[in-house]
């Protein structure tokens, strides 16, 4: 399968990079500074670009079957009006906007989405509530985006990761049914979250769902 990363660079980016490659999948890594991508392989391509940009995703989305976006973005980050969103909005909601716009034009279909386990239905802040408060922007950026992705014509899938740690592979991950609360103490290594994105990729019944993963 030929699959295109955004956020190739990030952490859990080259996770799926790294699990992609060697699950025999030919990789498109999408970045912004090719010098932060440490992998190398005859089955990876880079493409530099702005993940905001519909004119620098389409011609990375050439060719692809799929794609897997691990795009975060800083709390600290400001939002600015774009050609590709509304006046105002954050990189996460302009970026998948983007998206959007480029797979529907090219005729990728399938995306498979990280986010965060703070807009899980069934999460209960706990002793992170004040952080809750300040990632409010970021948070806000992630859910604008999430709803453009909603309401695109794609067969996408929003997977919302627990805490993040960088620990090694376990094989343990699960989905956490809606009935069961997630807080603070719900964790998940990178490596995990990685392999579940990719798994994804190929799992029909989880198309337009959204899914709270987690190891612990």
């Amino acid at each position: 399968m030929k699959l295109l990363v955004l956020g190739a660079s990030g952490k859990t980016g080259q996770g799926v990079v790294r699990q992609a490659l060697a699950a025999g999948h030919e990789v498109t890594a999408f970045v912004r500074d090719p010098e932060r991508l440490p992998v190398r392989d005859p089955r990876l391509s880079i493409a530099t670009g702005d993940a905001r940009s519909p004119d620098d995703l389409r011609s990375a989305l050439l060719g692809q079957d799929a794609v897997i976006s691990a795009l975060g973005a800083s709390p600290k980050a400001r939002p600015t009006g774009s050609s590709s969103g509304r006046p105002g909005a954050g990189v996460i909601e302009r970026s998948t906007r983007a998206l959007a716009e480029a797979a529907s034009e090219v005729g990728v279909r399938r995306v498979v989405m990280l986010s965060t386990f703070m807009l899980a239905p069934n999460f209960r802040a706990g002793i992170l509530k004040p952080l809750a408060g300040l990632n409010k922007a970021m948070n806000d950026d992630k859910r604008a985006g999430e709803q453009v992705l909603k309401e695109s014509n794609l067969d996408w899938t929003i997977v919302y990761a627990t805490r993040l740690t960088d620990g090694e592979r376990t094989g343990r991950e699960r989905v956490i049914p809606e009935t069961e609360t997630v807080t603070p103490r719900n964790t998940a290594s990178r490596s995990d979250v990685a392999a579940f994105l990719l798994g994804e990729i190929t799992d029909e019944a989880s198309v337009r769902r959204c899914l709270v993963v987690t190891t612990a």
